[in-house]
């Protein structure tokens, strides 16, 4: 029971999440959404609904492993349980600042630099889109907590519990395993993005599937290494400010 609390909260904060992000999705896949046989709204409350129950499952699972590999969210955990321990602070902010700041150049310039070049559909597609700013800017909350909660929480931790289990024996995790772990976990949070990229170009092509792992995949690894040092909560506030910026003012 010592992680319900926080399960509960993260579940909470990911169905406002997936609710403040259905303008920007209507936007980029109305179409896919109004084919299916239900109203719109009735679909965007099972989507809300199917969004918190999966956090809450993923969050305590994740933290439930997260405490034998020396990983948490500390600063929740203080919060809502009263216990000695982390609280956000100048350094720690400003390197999460400093990450989400990074990850987004390394996305806009892959995305501008090399992959518009190489797929001229990409500046044809961003010129068809016509997302208001606000819209990109509400996908923050769903990204930063819901996606940190399946990522992070859960892939990173399982994949480094599950390490820690066949080789660390009884000692604590080494750091190679946070680094598969991170790796990881940003590689299949890339591949989670194929079926909706294959639903807005209509096909996968390898130079598709290269790019929609790359660009989903690079920000993770600075994101991983601030939840293994600092706590899920500073990977959450990267995750937010990159979303900002990549959904919402350079979309």
């Amino acid at each position: 029971m010592k992680n319900l609390k926080i399960a509960v909260l993260l579940a909470v904060l990911s169905a406002i999440g997936f609710l403040a992000a259905t303008p920007y999705l209507l936007t980029m896949i109305g179409d896919a959404i109004a084919m299916v046989p239900l109203p719109v709204p009735a679909v965007i409350a099972l989507f809300v609904l199917q969004g918190g129950i999966t956090a809450f499952l993923l969050s305590w699972a994740g933290l439930t492993l997260a405490g034998k590999v020396g990983l948490d969210a500390p600063i929740l955990r203080r919060w809502l349980y009263k216990t000695e321990g982390a609280s956000f602070t100048g350094p720690g902010i400003v390197q999460a600042v400093i990450f989400g700041l990074i990850g987004t150049l390394l996305i806009y310039l892959l995305e501008r630099q090399l992959f518009q070049p190489l797929m001229p559909i990409l500046a044809e597609k961003a010129q068809d889109l016509n997302t208001p700013v606000w819209a990109g800017v509400l996908t923050a909350i769903q990204g930063g907590v819901y996606e940190e909660v399946m990522v992070r929480l859960f892939m990173m931790t399982l994949v480094v519990w599950i390490l820690s289990k066949l080789f660390g024996r009884k000692s604590a995790p080494k750091a190679w395993m946070y680094w598969v772990g991170i790796i990881t976990a940003a590689f299949l949070f890339g591949l989670g993005h194929l079926p909706a990229a294959s639903v807005y170009f209509g096909e996968i092509t390898p130079l598709l599937f290269v790019r929609t792992i790359a660009l989903n995949g690079v920000a993770g690894i600075l994101f991983g290494y601030l939840y293994w040092k600092r706590g899920l909560e500073y990977a959450m506030v990267a995750h937010a400010i990159g979303d900002i910026l990549l959904h919402g003012f350079l979309s």
